[in-house]
Formats: structure tokens, C-alpha cells, sequence
């Protein structure tokens, strides 16, 4: 038998086997690491897109709304996020036997601490007015769920020589005001009120006197004759703006740029106790974007409590919801943006 000669394949190159070995390693383990980069810093991505929610109060319902956040981040990192301050939502599992359903007056504490206190959660499911959504008062502006939440309670706010109270929106003096003085845990030195109209807030006409107010001892207990007043040195403490509170200062239309006012005017500081009520009509919204990027406020101002109107049918029976182009998530995102940036903030009422 014979055989042609035929062309023997060319072995193949140790070299380029070694080529595409090292290739394949290295595509492998670039791989690996780029994998677990993601699962490490999954949520810095998740969290980028709710840092532009913070640069416009149009913003701030799109975020949570869109759904940008689908899973929930590590624990570690969703305190420094305005995720970890939203609203909590219960499963079916956690409704069945919850105090918290209808039984408590008061909210449950938020998963996370803001300047490492409790804080109530950012129950939306009442519209931020629990009592009154479930009927324990009659008054839409009952203010007894905050009571356990405020700061003064859990720090000695009263240990600073200042102490300032500040009002914006004052109304009537026997709303806000009146309620601070009474129920607030702090001996405020100093009490700024602005209202626009000087025919709506007035300062008690009638000085109230402590030392006449004294009941001779009874089995009963009483010791005051009457429910005491506001007595002259407490007046003495107030000073009333008739102001429009601003994110800028407008002498023709008599508005001050509250952030300076507070800053420069009141030369106030991280050293003194600052607490302060917002009720402006819908012009929280610029001042509070302002704060959300000025870090010294947050500093300063010790406790915020702010009264946001939404269009949303609990608002609109007040006639509420005509102060506010925004909804009730805009209204939690905007909660949620103080208290991630360090604002013990509540809803008020």
C-alpha cells in the first residue's frame, strides 16, 4: 500500500495557548471584582439619582414616586439616606394585632435616629394627624402625638444661657405660641413672632398675675385659682414682626430672608438652643431647600417643626390644599430630606 505524502498540521503555538490562558484569568477575576464593587456600593448608585430630588422642591415626590428605590440598602448606610427616613409601610403580617393600627395615640419611633434620638415615624397614613384621624380629638390641630417625640424632653435644651423660640406664621396667639409656652420642656429667654397682619396676632392685653393666682391648701389639691396666664415677664421675652418670612429680603412687599434673619440679625449659633415652628403657606418650600444646603442651619436650628399643605382631600376640607402645589409624597420627601441632613423635623400640627 502506498501513501501520499500529505501536509502535517502546524502543532499549535505554546505561546498563544499561554496568551489566551492569561486572557481568560484575567477577564474572569475582572469579573469577580466588578461584581462585588456593585454589592458593596450598590446602594451609593441607588441613592445618586435621590441626591437631584434635593435640588428642586418640584422635585422631591418624583424620586420616591418613580420607584428609584426598589430594594432596601444595608442597614448601615439607610440612616444617611433619605430612603431610610420615609414613610414605613407595614406588610399584611405586621397589621394583624399592631397597637399601632388604631390603639396608640401616639406613632411608633422611625426606624432611624436623627442626631442619634428617637424620632416619630413618618406615618403618612393618617396625613401626619393621627389624633384626629382616628378620633381621639376633635381638633385637626391637636398636637398630643408630638409630645413624646420632642427633643427638650431627651436633652436639657434649658442648660444654654439662649434659648430662642422662633414662630413663623404665628396666627393668633393662642395656637402656636400659647402651645410652645405651656408645653414645650424649655424656658425660652428670647420669643420672635412674625404674622403679616398686625390685626391677626395680638399679645395679651391683660397682664396675667402668678403671685394673686394662689389657692389656700385643700384636700383636693388645687393650688391655682384660676388656669394660669401669661404672665408680664414672659411678655417681656416677645418681640412681634409684622413680616412676610422670606428666602430673601423685599422691603416693597415686607418680606426678610428668615436664613440671614436668623444667621446675622440674631447672630444665633450651633452654642445656643433654636427651635422653631414654620407655618408659612407654602413658602416653606425655597427657605427649606436653602436649609437643605446650608449644613450651619442644621447646626443651628435644635428642633423644626413644620406644617406642610398638600393636595389631598383631608387638606382641601380645611381649605388647606390651596396653598399647596405639592402632594402628600412631596410632603414626606421633603420630611424625610430634613431629617437625613440632620433636622429633628415633625409635621405640625
Amino acid at each position: 500500500m502506498t501513501f501520499k505524502n500529505r501536509p502535517v498540521p502546524a502543532a499549535p503555538s505554546r505561546g498563544l495557548s499561554s496568551t489566551v490562558v492569561y486572557i481568560s484569568i484575567i477577564f474572569v477575576l475582572s469579573t469577580y471584582v466588578a461584581v462585588d464593587f456593585f454589592k458593596q456600593h450598590s446602594s451609593e448608585f441607588r441613592f445618586a439619582s435621590l441626591s437631584e430630588a434635593d435640588q428642586a422642591p418640584s422635585k422631591f415626590a418624583a424620586t420616591a414616586a418613580s420607584g428609584a428605590v426598589s430594594t432596601q440598602p444595608a442597614e448601615d448606610d439607610i440612616c444617611n439616606s433619605v430612603f431610610g427616613h420615609l414613610p414605613e409601610h407595614r406588610s399584611s403580617q405586621q397589621q394583624e394585632a399592631d397597637p399601632w393600627d388604631q390603639m396608640k395615640w401616639i406613632g411608633k419611633p422611625a426606624r432611624c435616629r436623627v442626631k442619634g434620638e428617637l424620632i416619630e415615624n413618618l406615618d403618612e397614613h393618617y396625613n401626619f394627624r393621627r389624633g384626629y384621624a382616628l378620633k381621639f380629638t376633635a381638633d385637626v390641630e391637636d398636637k398630643t402625638h408630638l409630645l413624646p417625640w420632642l427633643l427638650g424632653s431627651k436633652v436639657n435644651l434649658n442648660a444654654r444661657a439662649r434659648r430662642v423660640y422662633l414662630d413663623l406664621g404665628a396666627n393668633a396667639f393662642e395656637t402656636s405660641i400659647q402651645w410652645f409656652m405651656r408645653w414645650y420642656p424649655c424656658d425660652f429667654t428670647e420669643v420672635h413672632d412674625f404674622e403679616i397682619d398686625p390685626q391677626l396676632f395680638k399679645l395679651p392685653e391683660v397682664e396675667f398675675a402668678e403671685d394673686d393666682n394662689v389657692e389656700v391648701p385643700n384636700p383636693r389639691a388645687i393650688v391655682a385659682k384660676q388656669t394660669p396666664g401669661i404672665p408680664n415677664w414672659m411678655l417681656q421675652r416677645m418681640t412681634v414682626y409684622n413680616q412676610f418670612v422670606s428666602d430673601a429680603d423685599d422691603d416693597a412687599t415686607k418680606a426678610v430672608n428668615i436664613t440671614r434673619f436668623v444667621k446675622e440679625t440674631l447672630n444665633l449659633s450651633a452654642s445656643d438652643t433654636v427651635v422653631v415652628k414654620m407655618d408659612i403657606e407654602s413658602t416653606e418650600w425655597p427657605i427649606l431647600q436653602r436649609w437643605l444646603e446650608d449644613p450651619q442651619m442644621a447646626d443651628i436650628v435644635d428642633e423644626l417643626f413644620v406644617e406642610i399643605h398638600f393636595q389631598h382631600p383631608s387638606m382641601s376640607a380645611f381649605g388647606w390644599d390651596g396653598f399647596a402645589p405639592s402632594t402628600r409624597d412631596q410632603a414626606s420627601y421633603l420630611l424625610a430630606s430634613l431629617r437625613s441632613k440632620g433636622f429633628v423635623v415633625h409635621p405640625w400640627p
